[in-house]
């Protein structure tokens, strides 16, 4: 009994080792550049080994596309789980542009991934779709918190501002990735929890738009 834990410990550390570098390889070198040759070679382990794990190029990125997104919900969605409705959603801000500060390989990868989705990955379009869509869920729970706790209009349409703070914040970490140098993370981070608070506050209800 022992051993077979021993070995299911061995089996799952290396895959944690594979997805980790699948990661550092699609952070630097996209969907294209990224070979399971490289992915292997980047965990100390060999070619054959990811095939094994994962069978193919694209599931390999499709799971690592899914650890990214449980990345997320561990450190920056789920925060200390004491937040609730506008709170909630202000920490989400502040958390995850001000993640780009520490080269957060994860986030980067992201990225990469999203445009290689819709050029020269297709395949990787609904990995890419489910994880967004699992951001906006938990953006529209906080909303619909804040709805209940009288913070934002009841009838507030909770999924078209999901998708328009998702826009946003995804919308300022791009633009610093292409140019850190005239963007202000600090003053972005302020501004858009600003501007999608005084958005909330202004938004249309349902009677009111019937």
């Amino acid at each position: 009994m022992s051993q077979r834990r021993t070995q299911a410990d061995r089996t799952a550390q290396a895959r944690r080792r594979l997805l980790r570098a699948a990661i550092r390889v699609l952070a630097r070198r996209g969907y294209t550049g990224t070979t399971l040759e490289q992915i292997g070679r980047t965990a100390g382990l060999s070619r054959g080994l990811v095939t094994h794990h994962f069978g193919s190029k694209d599931a390999c990125i499709e799971a690592a596309v899914d650890e990214i997104r449980a990345a997320a919900c561990r450190g920056l969605l789920l925060g200390e789980g004491t937040r609730r409705g506008l709170a909630a959603v202000d920490h989400l801000i502040s958390a995850y542009i001000g993640s780009l500060r520490d080269g957060d390989e994860y986030m980067r990868a992201m990225y990469v991934t999203m445009a290689d989705a819709i050029s020269s990955a297709p395949g990787l379009r609904a990995a890419i779709a489910n994880a967004n869509e699992e951001f906006r869920a938990a953006i529209r729970g906080w909303l619909g918190q804040a709805a209940e706790d009288g913070e934002i209009p009841a009838g507030t349409d909770l999924a078209a501002h999901a998708v328009a703070i998702e826009g946003l914040i995804r919308g300022i970490c791009l633009q610093w990735m292409i140019d850190p140098e005239r963007v202000d993370l600090d003053a972005s981070i302020e501004t858009a929890r600003h501007v999608v608070r005084a958005g909330l506050r202004a938004a249309p209800t349902e009677a009111a738009s019937a």
